[in-house]
């Protein structure tokens, strides 16, 4: 072919040649010369286009993901031998083959071995089209903005919502607002430059399937960034034993409160020495004069004073202890000031620092779901420890009141000795919602023997596989199908589960949503749970980073020994635009030469 191409260009160049050197005018001999042999190649060349040979490496290539970085890209290419490009699910101005799946890789290049990655990666059920393949990750770290948050799903109505999370900021402040019941309930600001936690809070009214929104604005836009779904459940009544040293409004007011809420009431003041006063509401009366095992059978939470425990017998003392180590129970102390003798150390011993002279101060006492409400408190606080969870706080810095785990129950101490004057002051929702938080921190832990989960993603979304996971501990093997239904039309499918080998009391079925909306999950004889699908654009941080983690695991299993394959070799024209630019100037220049 070449040889072709120079037989016809030589003729041509000695032609035009001729004509420019037999013109009788002289001027400008050595550019219309030059201009004439330019233009004959270039002509030739236009119509018999040459072409380069490239080396090329059959047994690797690129696929570009979303996110990519165009400079990775550019290093890669910048190999001896060059590596096709191949995109998938991603906008790039590469000159690359699209994929529509990733199966179609083996097709147009059957020697493959060795696949670099770029961008945010791959989903885990679309990396297994890719089994065999040795992965090389060229990632992309995750983009500015949210990070992580994690919320509470499942809570008790008159329980608080603390939204947790993590957000990277760039240039420009960011402001992240709480949406709830219609309005904005909480905020934080995010400073420029910076990686920063943030807590919102906020305390649900009413029983049901909520839904809240995390918003963010940056200078005059707001963006919303998920939604928050929380299921607000109706709180199960507890059994709660109060013991106090002497009868007293702290007690007599939470004794009203706890049986207003249904809750199983049991209460005992020491008048003297040998004379107690009893009272029972929402349950048979019982013998309350002596602390047995059998007695502690009946609740799931002891609310009493250091005092009143002084007040036990060593052995009463001891089947608390017992009651609180071995079957779960709670104890919380409602103290004044720190207790000191060591017969009580297993249930008031906290460290404490003293922050005022007065015998008592008036504080702000905040907790999740609630700002701040102002309380009569110890001049004492409760000093952190990493086993120590705090409760209620002053400010959001001294904790006022805390627990901590003492073998399967807890034990807890409270600061704030006076809370009744909330209700005196008319602030029962404070007030509920204080005691709401003490108790559900506290109390015995239900044991759940069947429950949902979902397993993941931790944000579902459409089109998108749900991982819904089922324990049963009183199965007998035999469950094979669960309900899922949307609940916005009652459209239901039924979802084949499948048991695990390893734990046979879990059963696991995959949900394809199609739409955003509330779903519920049952199987034959098991409560119903409320799961939530996002919205396609909500929460875009935890696809990129399960996309990331899934892509990163993969290759480290694909670690193959790969054959080293030879170089091959293909032709590549030459860009023709090239030659046409060179003919037009060259055929230019001699049509106006000529003319002067």
């Amino acid at each position: 072919m070449m040889q072709l191409t120079w037989l016809l260009t030589i003729p041509i160049i000695l032609v035009l040649l001729w004509l420019a050197w037999r013109r009788p005018n002289r001027q400008r001999l050595g550019w219309r010369l030059v201009a004439s042999m330019v233009a004959g190649i270039s002509l030739v060349l236009l119509v018999f286009p040459p072409v380069t040979q490239q080396a090329i490496n059959p047994s690797a290539a690129i696929l570009l993901t979303e996110g990519y970085n165009p400079d990775t890209l550019k290093a890669l290419q910048q190999q001896k031998a060059k590596l096709q490009v191949y995109t998938y699910q991603a906008t790039s101005n590469v000159n690359g083959i699209p994929l529509n799946a990733l199966l179609q890789l083996r097709q147009h290049q059957p020697g493959l071995q060795t696949l670099h990655v770029l961008g945010y990666g791959l989903p885990t059920q679309e990396l297994a089209q890719l089994e065999g393949l040795s992965l090389q990750t060229h990632l992309t770290e995750l983009p500015a903005g949210l990070q992580a948050v994690d919320w509470p799903q499942r809570v008790k109505l008159g329980q608080g919502v603390e939204v947790n999370g993590k957000y990277m900021a760039k240039a420009g402040k960011a402001i992240l607002y709480l949406h709830a019941a219609g309005q904005l309930q909480d905020s934080v600001t995010l400073l420029p430059d910076s990686s920063q936690t943030f807590r919102l809070r906020y305390t649900p009214k009413v029983k049901g399937c909520a839904m809240y929104t995390l918003l963010q604005k940056k200078g005059s836009q707001t963006d919303t960034l998920g939604q928050l779904p929380v299921h607000v459940e109706e709180p199960q009544p507890l059994g709660v034993l109060l013991l106090a040293a002497t009868p007293n409004f702290e007690f007599k007011f939470l004794k009203n409160h706890l049986g207003e809420l249904q809750h199983r009431v049991a209460f005992r003041a020491t008048i003297s020495k040998n004379l107690s006063q009893s009272e029972w509401l929402n349950m048979p009366k019982t013998d309350l004069n002596r602390i047995t095992p059998r007695l502690l059978q009946h609740f799931d939470v002891v609310i009493t004073e250091p005092e009143a425990l002084q007040n036990l017998s060593a052995s009463e003392r001891s089947v608390l202890q017992q009651a609180v180590s071995r079957d779960g129970l709670g104890v919380l102390s409602i103290a004044a000031a720190p207790a000191t003798n060591r017969s009580t150390a297993f249930f008031t011993s906290f460290d404490t620092r003293r922050v005022s002279r007065q015998e008592s101060r008036s504080v702000r006492a905040s907790w999740a779901g609630t700002d701040a409400a102002t309380a009569i408190a110890a001049p004492y606080t409760l000093v952190n420890a990493p086993a120590l969870s705090a409760l209620i706080s002053e400010s959001g810095k001294n904790v006022l009141a805390g627990a901590r785990k003492a073998g399967w129950g807890k034990v807890a101490i409270s600061l704030v000795p006076q809370t009744f004057p909330w209700q005196l002051e008319g602030k029962d929702k404070v007030y509920a919602s204080y005691w709401a938080t003490l108790l559900t921190a506290v109390a015995k832990e239900q044991v759940q023997e069947q429950f949902w989960q979902v397993t993941q993603p931790q944000f579902p979304k459409p089109n998108q596989p749900v991982q819904l996971t089922f324990t049963d501990y009183t199965s007998n093997g035999e469950l094979t199908t669960a309900t899922v239904t949307r609940l916005a039309d009652s459209t239901s499918i039924h979802m084949p589960l499948a048991q695990h080998m390893h734990q046979p009391e879990k059963f696991s079925g995959d949900f394809w949503p199609r739409q955003s909306d509330w779903h519920q999950v049952q199987a034959a004889g098991t409560d119903p749970y409320f799961f939530f699908v996002q919205d396609s654009t909500g929460f875009t941080f935890e696809s990129i980073a399960s996309r990331r983690a899934a892509t990163q695991a993969f290759a480290a299993s694909q670690r193959l020994r790969q054959a080293n394959a030879a170089l091959a070799y293909r032709n590549e024209p030459v860009p023709l635009w090239w030659f046409f630019a060179l003919f037009v100037l060259s055929s230019g220049f001699l049509w106006l030469e000529e003319k002067f």
